[in-house]
């Protein structure tokens, strides 16, 4: 007998009086190439090892547990996790537990695909847990502890490997100086990861805000980039997608016709499958962006599901 389909909820039809709307419900990291070196932390700074997965959280309650994306759509495929996210959470006596949903070896959008699957459990998806609120620090109801101070919490959780099969901590490292994070970049790439995370540890928590608090470190700058239209492709690819036409900065579109596969081309020209990827939100990776804002080598990643707004 075939799964029925589930009916999903938000995070703003449980709390209604939410002050913040989706697109700053949660802080998000600010890509190094976008720093402003005048309002760059002082050291010791922390980092951790950028996951390729997707971002959660979890607001747990006294008899319930929701896990929401980050625009606060709420991911049913995920049961398998709320056990232990609820002992962790009243372990630490705290409220939301924010994680990156995240199978080794897995590709991205193939994980968002199954936390966003309403008809089917993923027990393939593990929570990789880097941070922990109260209700009222994730609110704005408070003065938010300091990054250090909810991570140290989060460690003083005792036999992590042995009292979770489903939810990890990400490990988090000091760094004195910029040389000390490009050589943890650098072995992070060299084993086929994505980048690191670098947080300042006496940071509050920044809602809706992308600044030098939070900073991600990618070997390739990447953009989320709402998807304009298509182009038809030529030779081989006549009659199929050539390439995806994306809004970029300042009215600029980016023509991106590399890492498409071809059973997307064919799909995709479809009359009846254009839509998947028309007016969503796809992240694109280059090799750098030019001094006249250009991008060289770009490439199709994947589309974001968990994402309704670009970066331009």
């Amino acid at each position: 007998m075939a799964n029925k389909k589930k009916t999903s909820k938000t995070f703003f039809d449980y709390h209604p009086d939410f002050p913040r709307d989706k697109s700053h419900l949660i802080q998000l990291c600010l890509p190094r190439e976008k720093m402003n070196n005048k309002k760059t932390p002082q050291f010791p700074l922390m980092y951790s090892e950028k996951l390729d997965g997707v971002f959660c959280f979890a607001v747990c309650d006294t008899f319930s547990v929701h896990i929401f994306s980050r625009t606060g759509e709420e991911y049913l495929s995920l049961e398998h996790l709320k056990p232990e996210l609820y002992d962790i959470s009243k372990t630490l006596c705290t409220d939301v537990i924010i994680f990156e949903g995240y199978a080794k070896g897995v590709p991205q959008p193939t994980v968002s695909g199954w936390c966003r699957d309403t008809k089917n459990q993923h027990y393939e998806v593990g929570a990789y847990i880097h941070d922990a609120l109260s209700l009222d620090e994730f609110w704005g109801m408070c003065k938010t502890r300091p990054y250090e101070e909810r991570y140290q919490a989060l460690e003083s959780i005792e036999d992590w490997q042995y009292n979770y099969r489903h939810a990890f901590l990400v490990p988090q490292y000091y760094a004195d100086t910029w040389s000390d994070i490009e050589k943890a970049a650098n072995h992070i790439w060299k084993i086929g990861g994505e980048g690191l995370v670098v947080r300042d540890p006496c940071a509050i928590y920044n809602p809706g805000k992308r600044n030098e608090t939070m900073i991600k470190i990618k070997k390739d700058i990447s953009y989320d980039l709402k998807v304009l239209s298509l182009q038809e492709g030529t030779g081989k690819y006549k009659g199929m997608t050539g390439a995806l036409v994306c809004q970029f900065r300042d009215g600029k579109e980016v023509v991106v016709g590399t890492g498409l596969t071809d059973a997307q081309r064919k799909r995709w020209w479809s009359e009846f499958f254009y839509d998947e990827v028309v007016g969503k939100i796809v992240q694109i990776d280059a090799m750098t962006e030019s001094t006249k804002g250009v991008l060289r080598e770009p490439r199709f990643k994947g589309i974001r599901h968990d994402k309704t707004e670009g970066d331009f």
